[in-house]
């Protein structure tokens, strides 16, 4: 017992005290960089302050000679005419005339770029390591200053010993207390062999209370398995994507209620049974396969409308494949987003081409210098429309983008009349209805809806906008809001042109056109209605569209009132 507490006590001490050495170590590797980093950046410091009034001075000298009277010998000094030749050098034990060309100095030439160069290299003159500061004067010559870096190193030399003495001590200091330690901690167990009565740990109690309490964990340990157990079957059984348990032999040994609805999997039997169409249970099966040779595999699978990603991966413990987890996820939403973007994508690529394509054309003309004068202004102006169509569109695709990406936030709404509203909005275009021989009529009394005001007044503005672009000369567009079942209804009414039946539905999608011709010529980007769709949306209104064609259109929007 007394060889078992002896080593007890020595590997304590000796760890204790491998700790502590690791420790002043890795404190003394700490400060001696951050001593460098210092040392080192207080000389730049120095240097650039020397050489900021050493310039001053050289600009006002008329001779680089009385730099004699003016330099410190701790540093170098250097004038070096444009061409890299060496006019001045204050070190006498080099010969300037005997000097290097100095143009391939990297200092030398950041400063003749950019009025400053800095560098730290060995100097091919003296043989030392040294940093160096160079600046551009006045009459474009560059002056030089350069320190020893060995300076740095020689200062942290001279406190080492004093350094190597304080960590011995410590070392020592650490030696003692892991000691004395180790002595403290290991003196009640050498106790124990002559008073067995007398514990003082809680863990050297009888085997008795020992044993009794392993039992006490042990069945809490299988009462929290059970609710494990229960947690994950509710979890698994409550999830949307299916998932399967294989055994090492390919037989299902669990699976959850999603599993079983999408390919109809049995418990205890292979995956060969599952009820998918040929191709796609081919596919399956190929994907499980692969994962059942030791490969993580996926493939994609069609149920129907419906489309599936299978993730199926190897289990191993202790190195041995026991199984394979398989993880079926619905994508359907995901792949319709993924076309939904193509579209968008190969939509916006497209309208950006037709005005730029058309401003490359004109502009190309007028720089050839083929075009007359009457044709460069008539050629101008299409450019300039153009332009504004360009800019137009962008303006909307940022719109869309920032109310697709924002999420909803009712706490930056307000309480908005409606009516003030429409009467701007029937402001802001009255112009324009008027230069297309359009009469704008608002019929609204005082009704207030929760909302942003900006989003609310671009979803009018879009649609009495729309209203006006598909209108006919001599026609009227109708701006009302009146209560109806409890909502507030925003109604825009037109006597323009219509839309087709077949058209109806597609209006609210993103550069769908009913009449192209119609659109580039009145400047639509297209994206008009769908910014009027999200904005509804995100007021949790409803819009409900009438036409008939070649008679007018009817847009009603439903809001909450306040």
């Amino acid at each position: 017992m007394k060889t078992k507490g002896a080593n007890l006590r020595s590997n304590i001490t000796k760890n204790l005290t491998i700790v502590g050495l690791v420790s002043l170590l890795l404190t003394s590797f700490a400060v001696s960089i951050i001593f460098w980093f210092l040392t080192s950046g207080q000389l730049r410091d120095d240097v650039k302050t020397y050489i900021e009034l050493l310039r001053v001075d050289c600009n006002e000298m008329p001779s680089y000679d009385e730099l004699d009277k003016r330099s410190e010998s701790s540093y170098r000094i250097t004038v070096i005419a444009p061409d890299g030749s060496v006019l001045y050098e204050n070190n006498r034990s080099l010969h300037r005339e005997k000097m290097d060309n100095h143009s391939d100095r990297p200092e030398f030439i950041q400063a003749k770029s950019s009025g400053t160069g800095i560098s730290s290299r060995y100097s091919s003159e003296t043989g030392e390591l040294r940093y160096y500061y160079a600046v551009r004067l006045d009459n474009g010559d560059i002056l030089r200053v350069s320190a020893n870096i060995y300076g740095v190193l020689s200062m942290f030399n001279s406190i080492l010993p004093a350094i190597l003495v304080i960590g011995a001590a410590i070392i020592l200091i650490c030696f003692f207390l892991a000691k004395r330690m180790s002595e403290h901690i290991t003196k009640p167990i050498e106790n124990m062999a002559k008073n067995t009565e007398g514990a003082v740990y809680d863990e050297l109690l009888p085997f008795s209370n020992t044993i009794e309490k392993q039992r006490e964990q042990i069945w809490r340990k299988d009462e929290e398995l059970l609710a494990e157990n229960e947690k994950i079957k509710t979890i698994t059984e409550n999830m949307e994507e299916g998932l399967i348990f294989l055994d090492a032999d390919g037989r299902v040994i669990m699976h959850n209620g999603s599993a079983q609805k999408i390919v109809h999997t049995r418990r205890n039997s292979t995956l060969d049974s599952v009820e998918l169409p040929d191709i796609e249970r081919e596919r399956f099966l190929e994907c499980v396969e692969r994962a059942r040779g030791g490969k993580n595999s996926f493939c994609e699978i069609d149920i129907g409308d419906k489309n599936f990603q299978i993730l199926a991966n190897p289990v191993f413990v202790n190195r041995a494949q026991t199984g394979v987890v398989c993880l079926i996820v619905d994508v359907t939403h995901h792949r319709s987003v993924e076309k939904m973007k193509q579209e968008f994508t190969a939509n916006v690529s497209h309208e950006l081409k037709t005005p730029l394509t058309s401003i490359s054309g004109y502009a190309e003309i007028i720089e050839s210098g083929i075009a007359s004068a009457e044709d460069v202004k008539k050629f101008s102006g299409r450019i300039h429309k153009e332009s504004k169509r360009l800019v137009a569109l962008i303006e909307d695709i940022i719109k869309l983008s920032r109310l697709e990406e924002e999420a909803s936030d009712s706490s930056r709404f307000t309480t908005i009349d409606l009516s003030d509203i429409l009467e701007e909005c029937a402001d802001s275009l009255e112009m324009n209805a008027k230069s297309n021989g359009i009469t704008i009529e608002v019929s609204s009394e005082k009704c207030k809806i929760r909302g942003e005001r900006e989003m609310i007044y671009e979803l009018i503005y879009n649609l009495c906008d729309n209203a006006i672009r598909y209108n006919k000369r001599g026609g009227v567009v109708h701006l009302k809001t009146e209560p109806d079942n409890g909502m507030l209804r925003l109604t825009v009414e037109d006597t323009g042109i219509g839309i087709p039946p077949e058209h109806l539905g597609r209006v609210f999608e993103r550069f769908y056109r009913v009449d192209k011709s119609r659109s580039k010529q009145t400047g639509g980007t297209g994206l008009g209605l769908a910014i009027v769709k999200h904005i509804a949306e995100r007021h949790g209104a409803e819009i409900d569209i009438r036409s008939e064609f070649g008679k007018g259109t009817t847009v009603n929007v439903y809001f909450e009132q306040a």
